[in-house]
């Protein structure tokens, strides 16, 4: 009577389990397959935003060298540079011929910053100011101002160009000037908070939505990137 072979049993199954173990089961690859998608989607979102807001500032310095040029023409045809609100009326032709439209923030709608030497005598020299969302664009720190401090003229106000005086206001020093306070006080001035991916967002409540801090209208530009501004849901 011939003996079984167990040499030949043992065989199959060893061979049998590291052909299992070495494998990848059908729900294994799609795991994988899950997880490289999801970082892929989340690296092109974070590239998305960074190129918007690339390309919102490009039109926003665009804007800026216009009304720039536009007071240069005027002030050489009378002497002294426009009133100050010149700028309050988007879209208004307060500045023609030497601009056809006054130019807003593409994002906000809001007009830019008119900041003259003097409230009362608009011939000494003034700077326009934006706000602009890329906080490591080199610009800003040639000009010597500071992504949230700005150029000394208001927080955010951080990208300015000067006509007949200095971009950045007098004793203003990047990284060592206070960092304006964001948060306004009450906190809750509208329905506008940031959510907690840092988008502008809608809220019926933004106190129960965990909201520290909420605008009547839009959220202001660069105010999303603060963590402390995020809503918890």
């Amino acid at each position: 009577m011939r003996a079984p072979n167990h040499s030949n049993s043992l065989r199959t199954g060893t061979a049998g389990r590291s052909s299992h173990e070495a494998g990848w089961t059908l729900m294994e690859l799609l795991i994988v397959i899950a997880i490289i998608g999801l970082l892929a989607l989340l690296y092109l979102l974070t590239n998305w935003k960074k190129s918007l807001y690339r390309a919102n500032d490009a039109r926003r310095k665009t804007d800026i060298a216009n009304i720039r040029r536009a007071y240069e023409e005027y002030f050489n045809d009378h002497n002294c540079y426009p009133a100050l609100d010149v700028l309050n009326t988007c879209g208004g032709p307060a500045l023609a011929p030497y601009l056809a439209k006054i130019p807003c923030d593409p994002v906000t709608k809001k007009p830019y910053k008119y900041q003259p030497d003097s409230d009362t005598n608009t011939c000494l020299g003034n700077r326009v100011c934006a706000q602009l969302q890329d906080w490591a664009d080199t610009d800003i720190t040639t000009l010597g101002c500071d992504a949230q401090a700005g150029c000394g003229w208001g927080a955010f106000w951080n990208y300015c160009l000067a006509t007949g005086t200095t971009v950045t206001a007098p004793g203003f020093t990047p990284g060592l000037s206070p960092t304006p306070t964001v948060r306004p006080t009450p906190a809750y001035n509208g329905n506008y908070s940031c959510t907690p991916a840092g988008d502008c967002n809608y809220y019926a409540n933004p106190s129960g939505s965990g909201c520290t801090i909420s605008w009547p209208s839009a959220c202001p530009v660069g105010a999303c990137a603060i963590q402390n501004n995020r809503c918890l849901n």
